[in-house]
């Protein structure tokens, strides 16, 4: 199959139904409207029935919305059908009579047929085959189980963390727990945080990107004498201390007059101070520290090694012998710690693969499957060759395909389509009509989610094996003016969004109508730009959490001046005025959101912090474990103070430091965590939290609060959440650590979403995560101006980044293998991360229907004793204004000065 790479705008009548087609379309451009023209297509050209033609989404929200959307098409269509419209009447639907006229000219339809073939879709719509990737997984597996060679009953498992974490306990106890491992290396592993539950998650990311490659050293399987490495560092420690003993003054005499030998910038005098005193802590110790503990500073001065180094052109190094026997000991510890290292690895890999059999076995002696496991267990069949009929099968099933949101596939989920399509191979033989018709839609711009292992990569690969690629760049979104502002800012920048392969093409109005917004009051521009202040009394930009504040105080002001005049009828949309639920303010994270939050109560305005996907991401889940960690163990008095603080109980730090000179009341306390205990074993922790609301009195105290009725909301949700999980969690213990591991997902599900009904009729405020596909009237965006970028990793848990062929890679080699260019691959990975924080900027900028409010500029971080703007000089906003002629990775680099303040300010006046 030849790819193309050109790329022409979608013709919806004219795009051919067959071979891989891909669409991607511009945000706010009618992408669920051509999936429904497409399937309408599919089903009166190619005569499908709605049971042939798969549509596949990511979110059991967005299929509901897809199938009534579909549905409604076809509604429509038939009507058409059976009762066309006199001559000369408008038509409610342009489209369906575009549609028709092509259906009956160029394909030679007759209206009697497609209207028998629309009829026989609606009364067995019930059947169509529009699913989640997991439910289309399941399906493909139930319905072909002999093809697919699976059990015909598998229980569903919503959270396999349990079964996960028991499987590493399992290895763990084998290979490290006891005597099984080498003291050294479970020192070692103590001392670098290494425990079940971090490698537990460790297995979840390997399990998650099963086709990733994992790089290991060129030698880790060298073996080693742990005995005879410990013994050679105990004789260079003994050595060392030794000779410091009886020597110390002189070798510093003759370090301090041979100074002038060496490079002054490494060997100043107080430089050298500090290493002396380091040896002198150092060797005061009877043993050598533990391999890989932290160090005192400067060590490596008097070692000879760097005095080699050090010395200048045509100078010899001081010598001494304790200069050599340092060397001989920093040596000696260096390679200590790489051994353990390397040992640590190797026992690390061998529990990604014996803990993912182990868990696999342990789904199937219990006959049960999670999520994910559906996605890998039909590509394993589809590849492993034990069923080798299976992808013809799902092909006769299903001989159409439209897959939305393709821009946050994964490598798993393409290769499933790619072999049951027949993208890469022969599969059409060189007919390209006979190829089946595989539609792929979604926006790479949009690319928001690698947490939830998203690889864009993967959507890059697969585009460039496109038979066709088409574009959507009529916004039915937005107004013509914020369209055109948008046009103007992320066209600044050629290399906007900083990857190759992504690049921003202007966008025209769509012919959808939209609702006026008539504002009365003052003029304001369709995208208003508000460039941070600076500070009144230095004039330099202002520290980052006084930016903060002064731009969601500022966010807050207008939110608060836009509903005033509302209600004055000096602002409506449409026909109406303007509601505070037509506002949304756009945030990162849950800090952010509760600025914003705070800046709008300290003004009598009522906002929701929807920022939180999930109720296990919100303040009261973590309140509910320390309530629960308490009642688990009713002993332990420290619990029971961290319960006491939760908002639930009410306890102020003066109450709480009252009780440790009040026995009575303390022990009283006590007791009644003990009696929940008890009613928790007995009766399920359904009944306790009941029992336990009522005799705290939780539901008054809440409800008298300003944000009380989601917090209440919130605690009764959680309730419900744990009585679910309790069927699979019997035990205490283990429901709180399900708990505890809900709160560590990122993925969570629609059944954990926040509730309240009452939230619709205030300000939104919304992680930019979770508005995307969302639109609204009136958008803030107060924090976009924040440069930090997400923390990479420091290699001991392994570097996750993509290679030069896009191949996703978890690499562990850092700092053991020479030929691993360590910080290459970290200002790789930097950049792949400041990529995504660009397409959320994108994301949360396209959101607005009529008018979007964005504060950008400069600000300063604390650094040492002063402070410093080079964060905010690197910011990503700012990279669209004032990066051009720049390269990405300068931009990011620290080795580059960034954009100096006054530059910044200015690149958005000149925007505005």
């Amino acid at each position: 199959m030849t790819a193309t790479t050109i790329t022409t705008p979608l013709d919806v009548l004219a795009c051919p139904l067959a071979g891989l087609q891909l669409i991607e379309a511009s945000a706010g451009t009618g992408k669920t409207w051509n999936i429904c023209a497409l399937y309408l297509r599919l089903l009166l050209e190619r005569r499908f029935t709605v049971q042939q033609v798969l549509v596949v989404t990511f979110t059991n929200a967005a299929t509901a919305e897809l199938r009534e959307r579909i549905r409604s098409r076809l509604v429509d269509t038939l009507a058409a059908l059976r009762s066309p419209p006199s001559p000369g009447a408008a038509s409610t639907d342009p489209f369906v009579v575009d549609l028709l006229q092509h259906l009956r000219g160029a394909c030679g339809l007759a209206d009697d047929p497609m209207a028998q073939q629309l009829d026989a879709a609606l009364q067995t719509f019930d059947e169509a085959a529009i699913f989640t990737i997991h439910g289309f997984c399941q399906r493909a597996l139930a319905d072909t189980p002999f093809a697919a060679m699976m059990p015909l009953v598998q229980t569903l498992l919503p959270d396999d963390s349990e079964l996960l974490l028991q499987a590493v306990h399992d290895v763990w106890r084998q290979r490290v727990a006891g005597d099984a491992a080498d003291p050294a290396l479970t020192a070692f592993l103590l001392a670098h945080g290494d425990t079940p539950e971090r490698w537990a998650r460790l297995l979840k990311r390997q399990m998650a990107k099963p086709l990733s490659l994992s790089r290991w050293p060129a030698d880790i399987d060298q073996a080693t004498d742990a005995a005879a490495a410990a013994a050679a560092l105990q004789q260079a420690f003994d050595t060392a201390r030794s000779i410091w003993s009886a020597e110390r003054d002189e070798a510093l005499r003759t370090l301090s007059a041979g100074l002038s030998r060496l490079n002054g910038t490494t060997y100043k005098t107080e430089a050298v101070l500090t290493a002396a005193q380091g040896w002198d802590a150092l060797l005061a110790q009877p043993t050598p520290p533990a391999p890989g503990a932290p160090l005192p500073d400067k060590l490596a001065l008097l070692g000879s090694g760097l005095m080699q180094q050090r010395a200048k052109k045509d100078q010899a190094p001081p010598t001494h012998a304790f200069f050599d026997a340092a060397q001989v000991l920093i040596d000696a510890l260096a390679s200590a710690e790489r051994q353990l290292r390397l040992a640590r690895l190797r026992l690390l890999r061998d529990l990604l693969t014996d803990g993912a059999l182990r868990l696999r076995q342990a789904k199937r002696d219990h006959r049960v499957v999670a999520f994910d496991d559906m996605l890998f267990n039909l590509y394993e069949r589809l590849h492993g060759g034990e069923a080798p009929g299976l992808a013809a099968a799902l092909r006769t099933r299903f001989p159409a395909a439209l897959i939305d949101e393709f821009q946050d596939t994964d490598p798993l989920q393409f290769a499933v389509f790619n072999t049951v399509y027949g993208v890469d191979s022969s599969v059409g033989g060189d007919d390209a009509e006979a190829a089946p018709p595989l539609f792929l839609v979604g926006d790479p711009k949009q690319a928001i989610y690698s947490f939830r292992h998203a690889d864009l990569h993967t959507y890059l690969q697969a585009r460039a094996l496109a038979t066709g690629r088409h574009t959507l760049l009529a916004n039915q979104r937005a107004t013509a003016p914020l369209i055109a502002a948008l046009n103007r800012l992320f066209g600044l920048n050629p290399q906007a969004f900083l990857q190759d392969g992504l690049q921003y093409h202007a966008v025209a109005l769509g012919a959808k109508p939209r609702p006026v917004l008539h504002d009365a009051t003052e003029p304001r521009a369709p995208l208003q730009v508000w460039t941070l202040p600076l500070d009144a009394r230095s004039g330099t930009p202002l520290l980052k959490p006084r930016a903060s504040a002064a731009a969601a105080d500022t966010c807050a002001g207008e939110i608060s001046r836009l509903l005033g005049a509302a209600a004055r009828g000096q602002i409506s949309v449409g026909d109406r005025a303007l509601r505070a639920g037509d506002i949304a303010v756009l945030v990162r994270s849950h800090a952010q959101g509760s600025v914003m939050r705070q800046a709008l109560a300290a003004l009598g305005v009522g906002s929701v912090e929807l920022s939180l996907a999930s109720v296990f991401k919100s303040p009261d889940a973590e309140e509910l474990e320390r309530v629960l960690a308490a009642m688990l163990e009713p002993t332990r008095e420290g619990l029971l103070k961290a319960a006491l603080a939760t908002r639930w109980l009410g306890y102020d730090a003066a109450q709480i430091e009252a009780l440790s000179g009040d026995e009575p009341a303390l022990g009283a306390l006590l007791q009644g965590l003990a009696g929940h205990h008890q009613t928790w074993r007995s009766r399920g922790v359904g009944f306790m939290l009941r029992q336990w609301l009522h005799a705290e009195q939780v539901p008054a105290r809440l409800l008298a609060q300003p944000d009380g009725p989601r917090r209440l909301t919130n605690l009764l949700h959680l309730a419900e959440c744990l009585h679910q999980a309790e069927r699979e969690h019997a035990a205490p213990e283990a429901l709180l650590r399900w708990l505890q591991a809900q709160r560590d997902d990122d993925r969570g599900d629609e059944t954990t979403q926040l509730r309240l009904e009452s939230d619709r009729n205030l300000v939104q405020i919304v992680t930019i995560h979770k508005s995307k596909g969302l639109e609204y009237p009136i958008v803030f965006c107060p924090f976009l101006w924040d440069g930090r970028l997400p923390s990479g990793s420091d290699g001991l848990d392994g570097l996750t980044r993509h290679d030069e062929q896009g191949q996703a890679v978890i690499d562990y080699r850092a700092g053991l293998d020479e030929e691993f260019d360590e910080t290459g691959a970290k200002a790789e990975a930097r950049l792949e991360a400041a990529a995504e924080v660009m397409r959320l900027i994108y994301v949360a900028l396209t959101r607005a229907v009529q008018r979007c409010y964005l504060v950008a500029g400069a600000y300063r971080n604390k650094s040492g004793k002063g402070s410093s703007s080079n964060e905010g000089g690197r910011a990503l906003l700012n990279w669209l204004v004032a990066g051009t002629g720049l390269s990405p990775a300068d931009w990011l680099s620290s080795k580059r000065k960034p954009a100096e303040p006054a530059e910044i300010n200015a690149a958005w006046a000149a925007l505005v």
